[in-house]
């Protein structure tokens, strides 16, 4: 495959090798002939190892695949992606389980990363109904997230997972037309077990069997979490066919629309739906929460306005609906490391040169 080829497509890995299928299951088949994939296999262990570099017009960083055994397909991103990436995701009786490390909103905060919070790092686990298909959208940023794609029997047979439970049932038996979802945070083990997994570097022997460990100790955690929750009888939550076109209303709206008053209770009436299902798909689908996308459409907007000399900074403020000039400043500085003064000083130094 032709790195020129792939490169703008503007998709995630399905887009670059799942081909016509446009599925994982043939996305993995075709990196295993790949040229323009890294390679490592173990074919005692029958493990395999795909390292592909994003091309340097999409981003940087790299997809890394692994397939620990059959059934099972693993992606870890980390990449920084230089503008929004949109892909198609078809339905292929896959169970998925989605861990997002870091995402774009966390790029620019100053300070340090608690090794064991907990509380932006969340299990997303869900499955769509035969023949239903949506979109996922990915924001410009840096992303370090984990991801995999399992088949349900595998997960009954190998794994223990009770089927019996009401969630595991909505999960594994989606209704027609619909996404069922159930979402938790995990905890601080869960967490370091998969840094764990992101840290192996794949350039020794032993590498390779040690990842496909990890995955399945990662899956085990998965299923005992996914348990946690049916014994607490919770439901998953389902999304139809007409929720994932409210979603992407939902996004259009909190991009353009910076007034102080549009909260997620009101925009969730405005939409049809309540705060819980909005807040959970619109993670789901893009990868980030409600106000981290606001937050970032607001600062984009406001840098935008600084470009012009004649906008008084409280003028500024307002257009992207901070009531007090001192809020806007924080809020500024925490999402690009300095004030809005600095910045518009910055802006004009460089339109100067």
């Amino acid at each position: 495959m032709d790195r020129e080829a792939v490169a703008g497509r503007g998709g995630l890995f399905r887009a670059y090798f799942g081909g016509r299928e446009g599925t994982v299951a043939a996305a993995f088949r075709n990196l295993a002939s790949s040229a323009e994939a890294s390679q490592q296999v173990d074919t005692h262990l029958s493990l395999r190892y795909s390292c592909f570099d994003l091309p340097p017009s999409d981003g940087k960083g790299s997809w890394r695949f692994l397939s620990p055994a059959d059934g099972i397909f693993v992606v870890l991103t980390d990449c920084e992606y230089y503008a929004v990436r949109q892909e198609h995701v078809v339905a292929e009786g896959l169970l998925e389980f989605h861990l997002l490390l870091e995402g774009p909103v966390e790029l620019s905060l100053p300070q340090e990363r608690d090794a064991t919070a907990t509380s932006n790092v969340s299990l997303i686990v869900c499955q769509q109904a035969t023949g239903m298909a949506y979109d996922v959208v990915c924001q410009p940023g840096r992303y370090r997230m984990a991801s995999f794609y399992v088949r349900p029997a595998l997960l009954r047979d190998s794994f223990g997972m009770d089927v019996g439970q009401s969630v595991v049932r909505q999960l594994l038996s989606p209704g027609e037309e619909t996404v069922a979802m159930t979402e938790q945070k995990i905890d601080p083990e869960f967490l370091r077990r998969l840094r764990n997994l992101f840290e192996i570097r794949f350039t020794a022997q032993r590498d390779l069997p040690l990842a496909a460990a990890r995955v399945i100790e990662l899956l085990v955690l998965a299923v005992e979490a996914l348990h946690r929750v049916g014994s607490a009888e919770e439901q998953s939550i389902v999304f139809t066919a007409r929720e994932l076109t409210m979603f992407d209303q939902a996004r259009q709206i909190l991009a353009n629309d910076f007034s102080e008053s549009l909260t997620i209770p009101r925009l969730a009436r405005r939409l049809g739906t309540n705060a819980t299902k909005l807040k959970s798909g619109f993670r789901l689908l893009y990868g980030t929460t409600i106000f981290a996308y606001r937050n970032r459409h607001r600062m984009d907007r406001a840098m935008e306005l600084l470009a012009k000399d004649e906008t008084s900074i409280a003028v500024v403020a307002y257009a992207v609906g901070f009531r007090h000039q001192a809020s806007f400043t924080s809020a500024f500085r925490a999402h690009f490391g300095m004030t809005p003064k600095q910045a518009r000083y910055r802006l004009a130094s460089s339109n100067a040169s």
